[in-house]
């Protein structure tokens, strides 16, 4: 999807939401700047992928549910819905805007012990509330780690039941392969 789907910079989602700036995207993604909210709108970033038929609605239906969870330390979700640019069918989410995010950072240079300890202690916090709650992330990788403000985030759109089938594109967990400081 990431170079097809940059052509759509400047498109409006469901007459709401604009695509203002092409942010990043994956084979199965795309993620726009666009605004949410009446009266005074707040950044807030656009994920879309394509529309499969035979899971769509299991798809929306599990977002709209990771929609409610309330966390410090996960992003929020703010819409998701169907929408049809040119010939394409696709799925969106509209979420909270995150500035960067962990794979941002990781080419550059390493993290520090500290910074270790900083963006591990949210990500463990968020993960201990979902699976307090019967939920797992399925999708943990460094571009899921986000910041927004001052807070670390964990992405929402991966969240699923314990036990529940993944989508193809879930199956593949991730596992962030960070250097080991000497002591944390």
């Amino acid at each position: 999807m990431t170079e097809a789907s940059k052509q759509w910079e400047g498109q409006i989602v469901e007459g709401i939401f604009p695509l203002r700036q092409y942010l990043g995207g994956s084979d199965h993604s795309a993620v726009f700047l666009t605004v949410h909210g009446a009266g005074d709108p707040q950044k807030a970033a656009i994920k879309l992928f394509p529309a499969d038929l035979a899971t769509a609605d299991s798809q929306l239906a599990s977002w709209e549910f990771a929609s409610q969870f309330s966390h410090p330390n996960l992003l929020r979700i703010f819409r998701v819905g169907r929408c049809r640019l040119g010939a394409d069918d696709l799925l969106y989410l509209v979420m909270e805007y995150a500035e960067e995010d962990l794979a941002d950072i990781l080419p550059q240079r390493a993290l520090t012990a500290e910074e270790t300890r900083d963006m591990l202690f949210p990500v463990l916090d968020a993960l201990e509330y979902l699976h307090g709650k019967g939920f797992v992330h399925g999708d943990l990788k460094p571009a899921n780690i986000l910041a927004s403000g001052d807070h670390l985030k964990l992405s929402s759109d991966a969240i699923s039941r314990i036990g529940e089938a993944q989508s193809a594109s879930k199956e593949r967990v991730l596992t962030m392969r960070l250097k080991r400081p000497a002591e944390c």
